[in-house]
């Protein structure tokens, strides 16, 4: 693949078109740019998490909705917030997923002393993010991918 093809790149389940990379010429050889990076280049930073209730329990499905909720309002008040959303899905399984400006703004976020006094119920499981970008919960325990 040449330099000047375009390259899809999945972040958070997403597909987009990144623009090709820029080659110039530097002496005699050729120099490759890569092409921009999430959080870092203009690019908006996200991260996606996916967490199960095995068991359904419906009081530890609603303390994981209102410790989303709480962590939605924080997120909020910071700098660089731009959307997060947590989504039911198949059977007793969530995904959250947040989208900032810049990648130090979510690690700012992720080391707020209110986000790490944060932590969700007993009985709720995740599994590893699929994406380099996102970050596993702490003192959550981690499922094998189906």
């Amino acid at each position: 693949m040449s330099a000047f093809a375009a390259v899809q790149v999945q972040v958070a389940g997403v597909v987009a078109a990144r623009a090709p990379a820029k080659a110039t010429r530097r002496g005699s050889s050729v120099v490759v740019r890569a092409a921009p990076k999430p959080g870092v280049d203009g690019v908006p930073y996200t991260a996606s998490n996916t967490f199960i209730v095995p068991d359904g329990d419906a009081a530890i499905v609603q303390r994981f909705q209102e410790e989303m909720a709480a962590r939605q309002a924080l997120m909020k008040t910071l700098p660089g917030f731009t959307s997060c959303k947590l989504t039911a899905g198949s059977g007793n399984e969530f995904t959250f997923e947040q989208e900032w400006t810049t990648k130090q703004a979510y690690e700012d976020y992720m080391n707020h002393p209110q986000r790490r006094k944060s932590h969700l119920a007993a009985g709720i499981y995740q599994y590893m993010p699929k994406d380099k970008w996102s970050v596993p919960e702490n003192f959550t325990p981690i499922l094998p991918r189906k």
